[in-house]
C-alpha cells in the first residue's frame, strides 16, 4: 500500500484489449475539429522541406567553394547547416507538443479514472495449480463500487491476479484507483496499474471535488 492506504497493486495485466479499444473510440471520434489548423499543418510539411532545401543549398555553396576556393562559401554552409538545424529543432519540439496536447484533450473524452472501493471479494487459485507459472498466485473478484472523477458513481465486477501474500491484504472497503472508457464503465473497468503515486493522489483529489 501507498501513503494513500489504496488496496496492494495486482499483478500487471495483458491490457492489450483494453488499449485496443481506445485506439478504436479514438479513431470513431475523430472529425475536422480534432485536425491542426492549417498552420501547424504546414509546419509539419516543412519539418521535411527545410533539410531538403537547406542539403541542395549546401550542395550548391559547396560547388561554388570548390571552383573559387573563397572562404565566404564555408561560412555560408556553416549557416545554413546551423539556422536549418536551429529551425528544425524548434519546430519538431512545437509539433511534437501540439500533437500530445491534442492526444491528451482526445484521450480525456475516451478513458476516464476514478476510485473503486470493495463491496464484496472472491479469492481463487489463479490458473491450474500445476502451472508453475501460477503457482503462488491469487484471482481475485472484487465487486467494486467506484467513484469516477466525472460523472455518477456505479458499481462493476472486476477481477485482477494478485500474489498470495498482497491478497491477503485485500477486504471489504478497499480501495484504489481503477480506469475505464468513459462510452462504458460498467463494462471496461479494470484496476489501475500505470499510474504514478503522485497520479493517483490527483485522482483522489478529482473525485473529492466531483
Amino acid at each position: 500500500m501507498d501513503s494513500l492506504g489504496t488496496w496492494p497493486r495486482p499483478l500487471p495485466p495483458d491490457e492489450r484489449d483494453f488499449d485496443a479499444q481506445v485506439v478504436r473510440r479514438l479513431r470513431a471520434g475523430e472529425d475536422d475539429a480534432d485536425r491542426p489548423p492549417p498552420r501547424e499543418r504546414a509546419g509539419a510539411w516543412l519539418l521535411l522541406v527545410i533539410p531538403l532545401l537547406a542539403a541542395v543549398a549546401v550542395v550548391l555553396l559547396w560547388q561554388q567553394w570548390s571552383r573559387s576556393g573563397s572562404t565566404w562559401f564555408l561560412v555560408l554552409v556553416a549557416g545554413v547547416l546551423v539556422g536549418a538545424a536551429l529551425w528544425w529543432a524548434g519546430r519538431l519540439r512545437r509539433t511534437l507538443g501540439s500533437v500530445r496536447a491534442l492526444l491528451g484533450r482526445r484521450l480525456a473524452d475516451v478513458v476516464d479514472h476514478g476510485v473503486g472501493v470493495v463491496q464484496e471479494l472472491t479469492l481463487e487459485p489463479a490458473g491450474d495449480e500445476a502451472d508453475a507459472d501460477s503457482a503462488g498466485r491469487v484471482r481475485a473478484r472484487l465487486d467494486l463500487s467506484v467513484n469516477p472523477v466525472r460523472g455518477s458513481r456505479f458499481r462493476t465486477v472486476v477481477e485482477a491476479v494478485y500474489e498470495s501474500d498482497a491478497a491477503l491484504l485485500l477486504e471489504v472497503g478497499s480501495h484504489g484507483p481503477v480506469r475505464f472508457l468513459r462510452h462504458d464503465p460498467e463494462g471496461t473497468t479494470v484496476v489501475d496499474t500505470r499510474l504514478s503515486e503522485e497520479q493517483v493522489r490527483q485522482v483522489y483529489r478529482a473525485v473529492a471535488l466531483n
